[in-house]
C-alpha cells in the first residue's frame, strides 16, 4: 500500500470518531496517507488488513514494514502511539484503540511507540522538535523521533520462536534503534494491523509503503510503482520503483520497449527516474521550454519465469494553471481602509508546489501604488483607500493566474460595543451589577496586570481586577441577544473584567456532569446581510498574562490591548448564533458593526472637503490611536489631542 495510485483513503483504514480526518495527500515527493485530527483530545485511527493475510500464506516467517512521519505531534498531551497489533477481530481493535493507548488495553500487539511525558523520560508537549518514545512498553528502552522526520520500520516476525526483530531507521537508512523482542504466552503471532493514537491538539501523522511479506522459492514478480515527482511547463518527471532481483520493463505509448536492472538504476536502489521530454537533462534545474510529450506509461517487471502485472500512468504535457488567489476581509476600517489576508490554496494543484503571491494596489485617486511578491498565503495587506487590488499566484514550473479585487464599498461604524473599555455607567446601563470585591485569584490568567518600573527596569504586578456580572440567563436587552446553549442550569455568570471584555464565568461541573460549560453565544441585534461585524477577542488559553507593559493600572485599562479576531459577514449572523464564549478560555472586548455604502460607480470622484477643526473640539484618541467618544466618562489615563498628550485625572 504506497497511495501512489489513491484518489481516496484506501479501503482498511478508519478513524471512527471522524472518517474525514484521514485524507490522501502529497507532500511533493509521494502521495502518503495523513491522518489530521484537528483541535480534539487524543484520538485514533487504524489499518486494519487481519490474520487471513499472513495465516493464508502458510509461512512460519513473515515481514511487516512500514513508513512513518509525524509533520506535527500534538501541542498539548504526550501520548501519541505507534502499534502493530495481532488482535483476531477489528471490532477488538476499535474497541480497545478508541482514542486511547492500545497497548494499556490489549495484550495482543508485536511493536509499540508510545510517547512518554516529561515526567516520565520525554519532552515538553509541542508540535515540534523531539519527542521521545518507549520501546514495546518499557521506559528504560527508548528512541527519540523528529517531527517531519520519516521512519522505516521493520519487525521480521518468527511464529514458531514467538519472536520479532524490530528496526526502526531513519529515511536514509541510518538506524534508530534494532532488537528483539519475545512475545509473551497467550499473544498471537499474527500481525492484523497499525494503529495510531494521535496525540491532543493539532497533531499531523502520515504513512506510506505499507507491505506485508514472505520470501518464496518459486519466481515471483512485484508491480513497480509509478510516481509523478516534478513538473516543469509541458515536463514531467516519474520515479519507477522496483524490488532488488527484479528486472524492469516499460514502454510509452506503445514504443520499444526498454529494460533496467536494479543495478542500473542512478542511486542503486531500484527507483529508475523517466520523463516525458525526449531531452530530459538531469542536471538542468531552469524552467523547460522542450517540446514534451504526451500519452501512456507503461511498467512491469520479471523475476525468473515470472512477469508482473503492469501498472500504468496517463502522462500529461499541460502547462498546469493555479488557482486564482482569494481576498479575504480580515478587518475595516471607516471609510474605504480594509485589511484583507491573500488565500492561495494548493490542495488540489499536482504535487501540492509552495505558491507564492504577489499583489499590486492602485488608488482610485492616483495616489501611491502598493506593491509586494514573494508572499505566502495567510499574508496579509492593508489598503488605505479606494483601489483596485490585483493578485498573481506563481510556483515555479506552474502557470500563473491572475485575480483583481475591486475595493471599492466605503464602510461606516454603526454601532461599538467595547466591552473591554465600558464604563461603570455603560455596564450597569447593559444590566450588569458591580461584583462586591475586586477578582484577586479565581481566575488567575486574568488576574495579572503586568506594569513597568522605570527607575529600575522592574515588573510590577497589578492582582486586583474591577468586575462587573450579569446572569447569562438575563442576556435578553436590547444591547445583545444570547441564545444559551447549555445543556443543564443553573445559568452561569458572565463578568465583564474592566480592561480586558466578557469572561464566561463556567468552570468544571457547572453542568451537573462534571464537564465544562462550554460556550455562550452572543448574536448582535440589528445586523443587515451586508454589513460586517468585527470581533475582536483575547486567546487567554494556557497563558500566563495578556498585558503589555505599562506604567500604570489607570493606563492598562486604557489599552486596546484586544485585535480583531474573527470578521463575519451580517448575512451570517441574522439567523445563526454569532460569536461564542469558550468557557474561561477567551474574553470578548469588542464588538463593531460596520455598515456598508453603495458601490462607487466607476470614473466618478468623490470630492473630499475639509473643515477647519479647532483646538477645542478636535478627536481624543488613547495611546493607542482608538478614538474616545466621551472624555468625560472615560477612565483616568493619558490621551492625546492635537498631537499632544494630557492626563485626566
Amino acid at each position: 500500500m504506497d497511495f501512489e495510485s489513491s484518489t481516496s483513503v484506501p479501503d482498511g483504514w478508519h478513524a471512527p470518531t471522524n472518517e474525514s480526518w484521514l485524507k490522501v495527500t502529497n507532500d511533493g515527493y509521494s502521495n502518503l496517507l495523513a491522518f489530521t485530527p484537528g483541535v480534539t483530545n487524543d484520538r485514533s485511527c487504524y489499518l486494519w488488513w487481519g490474520q487471513d493475510l499472513v495465516n493464508g500464506a502458510g509461512t512460519s516467517a513473515y515481514t511487516v514494514q512500514f513508513n512513518f512521519s509525524a509533520t506535527a505531534w500534538g501541542n498539548n498531551h504526550t501520548s501519541s502511539e505507534f502499534a502493530v497489533v495481532s488482535c483476531a477481530a477489528e471490532n477488538t481493535l476499535k474497541k480497545s484503540a478508541l482514542n486511547a493507548n492500545y497497548r494499556a488495553k490489549d495484550a495482543n500487539w508485536l511493536f509499540d511507540l508510545t510517547q512518554l511525558d516529561a515526567n516520565h523520560g520525554g519532552n515538553a508537549a509541542s508540535a515540534s522538535g523531539d519527542q521521545v518514545f518507549a520501546l514495546n512498553g518499557d521506559t528504560a528502552s527508548t528512541v527519540t523521533l523528529t517531527a517531519g522526520a520519516f521512519y522505516t520500520v521493520t519487525l521480521n516476525i518468527d511464529t514458531v520462536a514467538r519472536t520479532v526483530d524490530y528496526a526502526v531507521a531513519t529515511g536514509t537508512g541510518e538506524s534508530v534503534t534494532q532488537g528483539t523482542y519475545q512475545l509473551p504466552e497467550g499473544v498471537s503471532p499474527i500481525a492484523s494491523g497499525i494503529d495510531c493514537l494521535a496525540a491532543r491538539y493539532s497533531a499531523d501523522h502520515r504513512f506510506d509503503n505499507i507491505s506485508v511479506s514472505y520470501e518464496t522459492a518459486s519466481d515471483y514478480a512485484n508491480v513497480p510503482s509509478i510516481t509523478l515527482t516534478k513538473v516543469n511547463n509541458h515536463q514531467r518527471l516519474y520515479q519507477v520503483a522496483f524490488l532488488e532481483g527484479e528486472v524492469l520493463h516499460y514502454t510509452f505509448n506503445g514504443g520499444a520497449e526498454q529494460t533496467v536492472t536494479y543495478d542500473e538504476t542512478p542511486n542503486g536502489d531500484g527507483v529508475y527516474v523517466w520523463s516525458n521530454n525526449p531531452s530530459y537533462d538531469p542536471n538542468y534545474d531552469g524552467l523547460v521550454e522542450d517540446p514534451c510529450e504526451a500519452g501512456t506509461l507503461e511498467a512491469w517487471t520479471t523475476s525468473g519465469s515470472a512477469t508482473s502485472e503492469k501498472a500504468t500512468a496517463d502522462v500529461s504535457n499541460d502547462i498546469i494553471a493555479l488557482p486564482a488567489t482569494t481576498a479575504k476581509i480580515v478587518n475595516v476600517n471607516e471609510g474605504y481602509g480594509k485589511t484583507y489576508q491573500l488565500i492561495a490554496d494548493n490542495a488540489d494543484v499536482t504535487l501540492k508546489p509552495q505558491l507564492f503571491i504577489s499583489y499590486t494596489f492602485t488608488p482610485a485617486d492616483g495616489g501611491e501604488v502598493l506593491t509586494g511578491k514573494d508572499l505566502g498565503t495567510l499574508s496579509e495587506v492593508t489598503v488605505p483607500s479606494k483601489g483596485t487590488l490585483e493578485l498573481t499566484t506563481s510556483a515555479f514550473g506552474y502557470g500563473s493566474t491572475n485575480s483583481t479585487v475591486e475595493n471599492n464599498i466605503k464602510y461606516t461604524q454603526s454601532a461599538d460595543y467595547n466591552f473591554a473599555h465600558w464604563t461603570d455607567a455603560n455596564a450597569t446601563a447593559a444590566g450588569f451589577t458591580a461584583a462586591s470585591s475586586n477578582v484577586t485569584g479565581k481566575f488567575a490568567d486574568y488576574g495579572r496586570y503586568f506594569g513597568y518600573n522605570a527607575a529600575d527596569s522592574s515588573k510590577i504586578v497589578y492582582n486586583e481586577i474591577p468586575y462587573f456580572i450579569k446572569k447569562s440567563s438575563e442576556f435578553t436587552d436590547s444591547v445583545l441577544s444570547a441564545p444559551v446553549v447549555f445543556t443543564a442550569t443553573p445559568s452561569v455568570n458572565v463578568n465583564l473584567y474592566k480592561g480586558i471584555g466578557l469572561v464566561l464565568d463556567g468552570k468544571k461541573g457547572d453542568d451537573g456532569s462534571g464537564s465544562w460549560i462550554s460556550s455562550l453565544y452572543l448574536k448582535v441585534n440589528g445586523v443587515k446581510d451586508d454589513d460586517i461585524v468585527l470581533f475582536s477577542q483575547t486567546n487567554n488559553y494556557g497563558s500566563s498574562s495578556l498585558h503589555p507593559l505599562v506604567n500604570s493600572l489607570e493606563e492598562y485599562l486604557a489599552c486596546d490591548n484586544a485585535p480583531v479576531t474573527d470578521v463575519i459577514p451580517g448575512a451570517d449572523l441574522t439567523s445563526g448564533t454569532g460569536f461564542g464564549l469558550y468557557r474561561i478560555s477567551n474574553a470578548l472586548a469588542r464588538i463593531q458593526v460596520m455598515s456598508a455604502g453603495a458601490k462607487d460607480p466607476n470614473g466618478i470622484k468623490t470630492v473630499n472637503t475639509v473643515s477647519e477643526t479647532t483646538v477645542a473640539n478636535a478627536p481624543v484618541y488613547t495611546l493607542t490611536g482608538m478614538r474616545v467618544n466621551n472624555l468625560a466618562a472615560a477612565p483616568a489615563g493619558i490621551y492625546i489631542q492635537n498631537g499632544k498628550k494630557f492626563i485626566k485625572k
